[in-house]
């Protein structure tokens, strides 16, 4: 029986969601032949390139790493194809695999993706299902196909999503789960003992892209929406806000609903904030409990308070 050290394997992938795969991987005694990730991006005051996670780690490895900005260059095509694999692993690359890509190693193209496919494809799995307070979610490993996210899936694990789950804590759950899966399919893959479930294509949903002008908090908005947006951009980006008469930005990246008629009533307006740091919100109140100040670390509300010695009305 074949395992993970007879395996030559490309891997596909750009985020730290993608590093936490392929470091277990190669833990685990996989040859990683090569990686694939999204070109440096210019960022921070000075505009320095920086690597993506994945591209950093392949750098400090020695491992040859290619970074198109066109999956389609010919160069690039050409270079990648000289190398000897048996799968390609895909984790949050970025772009659609061409079919050259696809069909370049042995055995087989697999993809991990972050939710329980077909629900949910495209770029921002987890948020979507957050925002849209889905009960349960999980991660499907899939062949890989021309077409976003509609491979075959090999494998898949669903979860609870709880009520406390942030953004954070739902990836800490798909990568207990998913690099079990990944192992697990390479070994399958190699036995050559897999089957496929297709996807219903009646049934998809899409993920789109984040926009930034999401992560603003709306405080007509109910406080369960609130809420979730909290959770689904908590700790990054996070959901954010100002008080009146400021523009400094406030992230909140915890809190808790509270039913109006749990509040001794008065005649509170949208953004007003109670003694104890709640908000009014369109609908009932949330109970602020970790928020943060730009260019300051995350605090408690006693913290906050503490080190800032004015009076608190309202958020705009």
């Amino acid at each position: 029986m074949k395992n993970l050290h007879d395996v030559k394997v490309g891997f596909y992938g750009t985020p730290e969601f993608s590093l936490k795969f392929l470091e277990d991987l190669y833990k685990n005694g996989v040859q990683i032949s090569f990686v694939v990730s999204q070109p440096p991006r210019k960022s921070g005051r000075g505009k320095k390139e920086k690597l993506s996670p994945v591209h950093q780690w392949a750098k400090n490895n020695k491992i040859k790493v290619y970074t198109p900005s066109n999956s389609n260059d010919q160069k690039f095509l050409e270079e990648v194809s000289k190398h000897d694999v048996d799968i390609n692993v895909v984790v949050a690359y970025g772009n659609i695999l061409t079919r050259t890509l696809i069909n370049l190693p042995k055995k087989l193209s697999i993809n991990v993706h972050a939710s329980l496919l077909p629900r949910w494809r495209g770029a921002a799995p987890v948020q979507r299902a957050i925002l849209s307070d889905d009960k349960i979610t999980g991660v499907c490993i899939m062949k890989v196909d021309e077409k976003l996210d509609a491979g075959p899936i090999i494998m898949k694990k669903s979860f609870e999503i709880t009520s406390n789950d942030n953004l954070e804590a739902i990836y800490n759950k798909m990568l207990l789960h998913g690099k079990k899966l990944l192992k697990n399919t390479i070994i399958d893959i190699l036995n050559e003992n897999i089957s496929y479930t297709f996807q219903c294509e009646d049934k998809a949903t899409y993920a789109k892209k984040l926009n930034k002008e999401e992560f603003k908090i709306i405080w007509s908005d109910e406080a369960n929406l609130i809420n979730l947006k909290i959770r689904a951009f908590s700790p990054y980006p996070g959901a954010w806000t100002t008080f009146k008469n400021s523009i400094s930005r406030v992230k909140i990246l915890k809190a808790s609903l509270i039913q109006e008629d749990e509040i001794i009533k008065k005649h509170y307006q949208v953004g007003d904030i109670t003694e104890d740091f709640q908000v009014k919100c369109g609908k009932d109140f949330l109970k602020i409990e970790i928020l943060q100040k730009e260019g300051k670390k995350p605090m408690n509300v006693k913290e906050f308070l503490n080190g800032n010695k004015i009076q608190l009305f309202s958020f705009s």
